[in-house]
């Protein structure tokens, strides 16, 4: 069971933010990734769709075999988490309660702020998870739904990005805010931009989650016993060779091998896994 996989999933590639720290503090873990490119965005779904979408992944990585399911999606973490978990009898975390965590370390008594999708934002799930932690904690959540596009384009760097931090910023209660939860996977690829609007640090969610899972590998005893740099496959649901590029390259992730699957393959895991390495 140790020398099993951790299965991580996102609708895209935003979660491989979460993998990179993964890589950085569990470096001899191996790690499946499932990328739902052919249906991303989740955040302008349905909850009902967005737990069916993330219930089939879940049962895919279950079946292909991991020993942990992790949730790199903040709208799948947000509405779906409960659903998967009661569908698995693999431990399941999200993004979500390591995040309130990693902020309410930053924060004052000022207000905590939220940037995510409107999924997100819409669900309360950074709220309900910070006031179950500190009842007292105001948050001032923000959805921003331009930003994705722009890390996907590759426009981190361009002075229109920033004004786009601007236009969400100025009108908000975030400079209020003594914390900032970056409630998007992509978004850690803009946290220095968004340091520098906010003026101040914003809370790391990648590191806090893959400490967290750490964590989980300890109390189920469940760390590897290789003291071999751990793999990495991608599978995306569809062709994302430029998104990834960029992503991966930004990020440094290591990557050993990434291939297509089909939506077939998730709605029937019993099918089992297909498809050639394409990298």
């Amino acid at each position: 069971m140790n020398s099993l996989p951790i299965g991580v999933f996102d609708s895209g590639i935003g979660g491989l933010t979460v993998v990179n720290a993964i890589q950085e503090h569990l470096p001899h873990e191996n790690i499946v990734y499932v990328g739902d490119t052919a249906r991303v965005p989740y955040g302008s779904r349905s909850p009902g769709t967005v737990t069916e979408y993330a219930t089939q992944i879940a049962a895919y990585l279950e079946h292909t075999g991991v020993k942990e399911i992790l949730i790199a999606c903040n709208t799948a973490s947000a509405v779906a988490l409960d659903a998967v978990a009661a569908r698995t009898a693999l431990p399941v975390s999200g993004v979500i309660v390591p995040g309130a965590e990693a902020a309410l370390k930053l924060n004052g008594s000022a207000p905590i702020g939220v940037l995510a999708t409107r999924a997100t934002i819409t669900s309360d799930a950074y709220r309900h998870a910070i006031e179950h932690l500190e009842p007292a904690a105001e948050v001032v959540s923000v959805a921003t739904p331009l930003l994705v596009p722009l890390i996907e384009e590759d426009c981190m760097d361009e002075p229109f990005t920033m004004k786009v931090l601007q236009h969400y910023f100025e009108p908000s209660r975030l400079h209020e805010c003594d914390a900032l939860i970056l409630g998007c996977t992509h978004y850690p690829l803009l946290a220095d931009q968004i340091a520098r609007v906010f003026g101040r640090p914003v809370a790391d969610t990648p590191t806090a989650t893959a400490l967290a899972l750490a964590e989980s590998l300890r109390r189920h005893d469940a760390f590897t016993d290789s003291s071999e740099t751990g793999s990495l496959s991608v599978l995306l649901t569809d062709d994302a060779d430029r998104s990834l590029g960029i992503v991966s390259r930004r990020l440094g992730v290591r990557i050993t091998e990434t291939r297509k699957i089909d939506l077939s393959e998730l709605a029937a895991p019993e099918n089992g896994p297909s498809g050639s390495p394409t990298a």
